[in-house]
């Protein structure tokens, strides 16, 4: 057909010299749904302002173009013969049959009809391993309840909860609902034979409840109210014999069910592993495959809060990876792994940066060791590592190579930085635990001949860190789960609290996942837990236990200024507590317990509530010196257990450093770790008594003390003034 018949226009023809003009003649175009869009993009397409179609795109779309196809029911297939219908419907799964019978009235006339059956049982041997239908169920009940995923009763979707034994998909609430508990109620109800006839179900919860169902209980119920004592006898043991027949069933169905669903959890797995296979084999290809090989493990990516890569919502799809899938992923992907290889070179970074402060500990731990400064107040390695001649070294770019040479200038003046350390924690000492708390002594006045006061200022003296009355606790994390005998409190003196270990270690948050400048400790400490830098903070003076023991050195006739804990550890005072005698004072005809200066505090904590009213007494020096003896000889001939004092000088502030050991502990430790001999350990340079340790605890005894006169009293202080000086510390 020419152009100008299928638009109606004009046509001009030009030939030679003449041109002719042909008239306009306007034609109608039959239009069908075949030729409509022809026509309609022939023209310039639909006009609308918001879309104009030019030439181009109408030839384009025509090339393209193909007429939809028209909507075809199912009313025709009903007409087919029903061995044709069979013939296909057998090819089909149970499933598929069973969303068949429910698109029309007329299939499920047909598929419901029990000249159907053969139809099922075809399709059920289309499923493998498959049990066949229960003789009391029929094949489309049975299909439905082995692959409709909704609930019986509610019609609730998703529902995998198949129970064989009472044949029901109920979810969680209908099946509480229409269910009941067979208890002793039950049975109480309804006689202790009927829960034999009736189909039993054991639930899976905690609790291994029996239920059954209500409806089958009041059939059961109602039909046997109908019969007589031998019909309801002969029906039990009908109804025992199904029941036993249906468990038989129930089983196999059980079986096929989990083998089913563990195949089809083997296939699901089988398509992740190749669809993984797959995009690590793209990514490799764009060079991705080093970052690959260094992808964080589960572990790591669940503690940093990251996506695990097999995890990740494209990888763990069980669809195989097509060319055009991977086109869609691939910006993804890319992205995902840009962001894997900036936190790889963020964790080479800090292991990096942890291995060159490993070296420094390493040199430091062997300088204490040489010099044998284990005795003394030194820094921790985390100490060291904030030090700026430290910093500097350890933040050296990631392609140099730093070894113990690069920290050979810091070593050298190691002595210095210690020392001015040391003299920085002493003075921080003796400002925020001796002034704050109280322990140092006031200003004092001197007698002038003219009788006049003059105040003078009294000099700091450096061993007033050192005093019995400095008494501290510790109440942080590690030391509440050490128990004390007797529920005693856990006192510290000098130099206990200065070496106490939770001064130089902390516990690591659990938001803390990579803390800088500091290592793990080792065996012996809880796994969070890791080295600071030293403070003493989370100390808590205890000034009712000083007040004690001010008390015991009065009753002792020593001044609580001057006297030092070693110096009282040394004198082995023993004391009578004049409260638990009723005020009774040592007169040789009773019995009194004496006890330690040490046990004397934790004893006036436990019993007296640390009542600073508590007066104390001293035995003499003669029955005390018996005393000791005595307890010393039994002392020597029992059995102690080994104590937890010694501590490893080789792994001392090195990473993983462990916590103090018995002798036996120490000397595997020296074996194993250090290859050490035991004829080659030697105490003081391979090993070191803790000092944090207290001494050992002296029992109390108790025995008939003779009379002693009481201390005189000393005081510096002039006559008048002694309210306002002892006030300063209460």
């Amino acid at each position: 057909m020419p152009h100008s018949d299928v638009f109606g226009s004009s046509a001009v023809d030009v030939g030679g010299d003449d041109i002719k003009q042909e008239e306009h003649v306007t034609k109608k175009i039959k239009i069908t749904a075949n030729n409509g869009w022809e026509h309609v993009l022939a023209r310039g397409g639909i006009k609308s302002r918001f879309a104009k179609a030019t030439a181009a795109e109408a030839t384009e779309y025509l090339k393209n173009y193909r007429p939809r196809a028209q909507k075809q029911n199912l009313e025709i297939l009903v007409s087919l013969p029903l061995d044709i219908l069979f013939e296909i419907f057998g090819r089909l799964l149970p499933l598929d049959l069973l969303h068949l019978a429910r698109t029309t009235k007329a299939l499920r006339a047909v598929l419901v009809h029990r000249s159907s059956t053969t139809v099922w049982k075809a399709t059920r041997s289309n499923v493998p391993g498959m049990p066949p239908c229960a003789d009391d169920m029929s094949e489309p009940a049975h299909a439905s309840l082995a692959f409709d995923m909704h609930c019986h009763n509610c019609l609730k979707p998703n529902v995998r909860n198949v129970d064989w034994i009472l044949r029901v998909r109920y979810c969680q609430k209908c099946f509480k609902e229409r269910t009941e508990i067979v208890d002793d109620r039950f049975k109480e109800a309804y006689g202790s034979k009927l829960h034999h006839c009736l189909p039993l179900s054991i639930t899976q919860n905690n609790r291994k409840e029996t239920r059954c169902l209500k409806s089958d209980r009041e059939a059961l119920v109602n039909e046997l109210q109908k019969l007589g004592p031998e019909e309801r006898s002969a029906l039990r043991g009908k109804k025992r014999d199904e029941v036993f027949i249906r468990k038989e069933h129930a089983d196999l169905c059980t079986k096929w069910t989990e083998g089913a669903q563990q195949n089809r959890w083997k296939e699901l797995d089988q398509l992740r592993s190749l669809r993984y296979d797959a995009i690590v084999g793209k990514l490799t290809e764009l060079g991705w495959g080093e970052d690959i090989d260094k992808l964080p493990d589960r572990h790591t990516a669940r503690i940093y809060k990251l996506t695990y890569f097999e995890d990740h919502l494209l990888v763990k799809q069980p669809k195989p990876l097509t060319d055009r899938i991977w086109q869609n992923i691939q910006h993804k992907m890319i992205e995902f792994m840009g962001q894997m290889r900036q936190f790889r070179i963020q964790q080479e970074r800090k292991r990096q940066i942890r291995q060159r402060q490993s070296i420094l500990a390493t040199i430091y731990s062997d300088y204490q060791r040489e010099n044998n400064t284990q005795q003394y107040l030194m820094p921790t390695a985390a100490d060291l590592f904030g030090m700026p001649d430290v910093h500097n070294i350890v933040e050296l770019p990631a392609h140099l190579t730093i070894t113990a040479e690069d920290f050979q200038p810091f070593r050298e003046k190691l002595p210095d930085k210690i020392e001015v350390w040391q003299r920085c924690t002493r003075e921080d000492l003796r400002s925020s635990l001796v002034w704050n708390y109280e322990i140092d002594t006031p200003p004092h006045r001197d007698w002038d001949w003219d009788c006049s006061w003059s105040w003078k200022p009294r000099t700091i003296d450096n061993n007033y860190e050192r005093l019995a009355v400095a008494v501290f606790v510790c109440p942080g994390w590690l030391c509440e789960d050490i128990p004390e005998p007797n529920d005693s409190p856990r006192y510290m003196y000098y130099p206990e609290y200065l070496h106490h270990r939770c001064n130089r270690i902390r516990r690591r948050m659990w938001d803390e996942l990579d803390p800088p400048n500091t290592f793990a400790m080792g065996q012996g400490y809880p796994g969070s837990t890791v080295q600071q830098e030293w403070s003493c903070i989370d100390l808590d003076f205890d000034k009712k236990a000083s007040r004690t023991v001010r008390n015991i050195l009065d009753a002792c006739g020593l001044d609580w200024r001057q006297v030092t804990a070693p110096e009282l550890d040394d004198l082995d005072p023993r004391l009578v507590c004049l409260k638990c005698s009723y005020g009774n004072c040592c007169d040789g005809e009773r019995f009194m317990v004496v006890r330690s200066w040490r046990e004397s505090v934790k004893h006036c904590a436990k019993k007296h509530w640390s009542d600073p009213s508590v007066r104390w007494q001293k035995i003499s020096d003669e029955e005390t010196r018996t005393l000791r003896q005595a307890q010393e000889e039994a002392a020597a001939s029992t059995t102690v257990p080994l104590r937890k004092i010694w501590r490893c000088t080789h792994c001392h502030d090195k990473p993983e450093e462990p916590e103090k050991m018995t002798v036996q502990e120490m000397t595997n430790h020296l074996e194993d770790r250090h290859s050490i001999d035991l004829i080659d350990q030697v105490v003081g340079k391979d090993f070191v008594q803790a000092l944090d340790v207290p001494p050992e605890a002296i029992p109390s005894a108790k025995l008939k003390p003779k009379a002693v006169d009481p201390p005189p009293f000393r005081s510096n202080v002039p006559k008048g003034l002694e309210s306002s000086y002892w006030g300063i510390f209460p």
